[in-house]
């Protein structure tokens, strides 16, 4: 008993060491950056004015303020671009990158480590920076699903890199997307030979930790023989090292381990594990995990408040997201800094971009005047209908869905209050938040094949499986702006409508191309319509496949479920 109560006086202690570490951490940092600010004022060195910058927003991004790290990082990227300083400026880039990448602006993320890489020119590969840029992007990848991309990236570091624990690191992650990839045999030979490896005892126990986690992980979706204690190993080191994020990713393995051998007592019990755990230390992606997970396990005991519980994450993230990108595209005179810098690196070739300039502009504003006041072509038609969509989504959001909610949350309070006008005012407040959804803005380009999928695996749940086939063979990513937003918004009419009324279980989607020609079917087992019904309650959907030269047919019966067949231009 004695003994016990020295274990625990002594762990109370160490905790209380800890947070009062980080609380003290916290204050200098705070202290340091107030000092920084005041140094400022009196400094009209360059350099050193850069220096301070960074060292500022250096110590935003340790106590975890990203919007003010992002602009003060940004005032001294723009002044090492003035001081023609290349290689300090790449890596304020890789720190603006990586700041972004937490933010989940992975575009964004993309495109300052490349043109970082730029900045670099052939060179690139004798700097290590460019090893950081490789692994962003390789990051980035992997965070939206690209993980053939993320691969190639990480086969790229290894071209560079040097180091024999980095090199571990870094194929680690390319095995981890090959899990993602399904190449699991290929995956669990990198695992086997890094754990092989006679630099494994000497590679971080983060690492390690990864590394026995995503082995056992692998051999379980490879249906090799794998046992809880391959698990538990990693765990271990994970709570040694107080690694919360590694921690969570353990506990969603195990309760899949335990779901696949029968054992939904034990899933549950690691996906509460999860869930408690995020909860915690405000993980929110772990969280999201952890609630599909549950209701995976046991879909109606929670279903409604594990619902709500998500779908007040999803609206922080997204609140947080228009925030910071508030910080990144209003920082003020990062157009002037730019130019006064390139302008210092080369005047004569300044002056030349700004006659081609001047001349493209003059020549695009007569081109938009022209098809302003005429309205002739469907481009026009489709980016104004894209537009106004748009804004009416921000307005149905902002105003009526929160006014609603609001509502709702008096009405709650309020017991002897009827709740069928409680019900009634919650499918009100879904359905705003549906046509919020439906009109948001679609991601077009090379992204959006991933973006399409996406929407798909929204909608696809337990109660109603979506099946699809052949979207990689016609190569969505390649089609034209238009196409692509015609495509994204009929999917989404067609499963918001099977959504509210079919009642399906199935729905199975197939694509295929013949002669330039990309053929498309739609099909659910639900409860169908009257056929002559479909022209009236489906005619936005025409309209849109038409205004691209498509073609689409409709066929139902009552009971005998819901069929659409559509045939468009590559």
């Amino acid at each position: 008993m004695k003994q016990m109560k020295v274990v625990l006086l002594s762990f109370f202690v160490v905790l209380y060491v800890n947070l009062y570490g980080q609380k003290r951490k916290k204050i200098n940092y705070n202290q340091k950056i107030e000092e920084l600010k005041k140094e400022l004022k009196e400094e009209d060195d360059e350099k050193i004015l850069e220096n301070k910058y960074y060292s500022i927003g250096y110590y935003f991004n340790k106590i975890n303020q990203s919007d003010s790290a992002y602009k003060y990082i940004s005032k001294s990227k723009d002044l090492s671009l003035e001081l023609q300083d290349t290689l300090k400026m790449v890596q304020r880039m890789f720190s603006l990158a990586r700041i972004e990448t937490r933010k989940e602006f992975f575009s964004k993320s993309d495109s300052t480590a490349i043109q970082a890489l730029r900045f670099l020119g052939p060179k690139k590969n004798k700097h290590k920076i460019t090893v950081s840029l490789y692994n962003t992007l390789g990051l980035n990848a992997n965070y939206q699903g690209n993980y053939q991309e993320a691969v190639n990236c990480y086969n790229k570091v290894l071209e560079i890199a040097s180091d024999s624990i980095s090199i571990i690191g870094y194929k680690s992650n390319i095995a981890f997307n090959l899990i993602y990839l399904k190449n699991y045999n290929e995956a669990n030979e990198i695992y086997s030979k890094i754990r092989g490896s006679i630099y494994f005892d000497s590679i971080p126990d983060r690492l390690k930790a990864r590394v026995l986690d995503n082995h056992a992980y692998s051999k379980l979706l490879n249906k090799e023989k794998v046992f809880a204690n391959d698990f538990i190993e990693g765990q271990n080191i994970k709570r040694e090292i107080d690694d919360v994020n590694g921690l969570s990713t353990n506990y969603l393995y195990l309760s899949e381990y335990y779901q696949t051998y029968g054992d939904i007592a034990n899933a549950r019990r690691y996906a509460y594990l999860m869930h408690n755990l995020a909860l915690k230390h405000n993980m929110t992606s772990s969280q999201i995990l952890a609630i599909d997970r549950i209701l995976s396990l046991e879909p109606e005991s929670r279903a409604r408040e594990l619902s709500i519980e998500k779908s007040n994450i999803l609206d922080s993230i997204q609140k947080k997201r228009n925030e910071f990108a508030t910080t990144v595209y209003n920082y003020k005179d990062e157009v002037n800094k730019r130019i006064v810098a390139e302008n210092n690196l080369s005047k004569a070739k300044l002056q030349k971009q700004k006659w081609i300039f001047a001349v493209c502009f003059v020549i695009i504003g007569f081109v938009v005047y022209f098809f302003y006041k005429r309205g002739q072509t469907k481009k026009e038609k489709i980016i104004e209908v894209y537009k106004t969509e748009t804004r009416l989504a921000k307005k149905i959001h902002d105003e009526l869905a929160n006014d609603i909610f609001l509502v709702m949350n008096k009405v709650q309070q309020n017991e002897s209050t009827d709740g069928n006008v409680l019900n009634h005012l919650e499918k009100i407040y879904m359905q705003t938040r549906n046509i919020s959804h439906e009109n948001s803005p679609v991601l077009t380009g090379n992204k959006f094949e991933g973006f399409f999928k996406q929407l798909l695996s929204e909608f696809s749940t337990n109660q109603c499986r979506i099946i699809s086939k052949g979207i990689s063979d016609i190569q969505l990513n390649k089609l034209s702006k238009e196409t692509q937003i015609v495509v994204y918004r009929v999917f989404q009419e067609l499963l918001i409508n099977m959504k509210k009324y079919s009642n399906a279980s199935l729905v199975f989607i197939n694509f295929w191309e013949e002669k330039d020609i990309i053929h498309a079917t739609f099909k659910d087992n639900g409860v169908g319509v009257d056929s002559i019904k479909i022209k009236n309650g489906l005619q936005n959907m025409e309209t849109r496949i038409k205004s691209i030269n498509g073609s689409i047919t409709f066929d139902s019966e009552v009971n005998k479920g819901f069929q659409v067949k559509f045939q468009i231009k590559k």
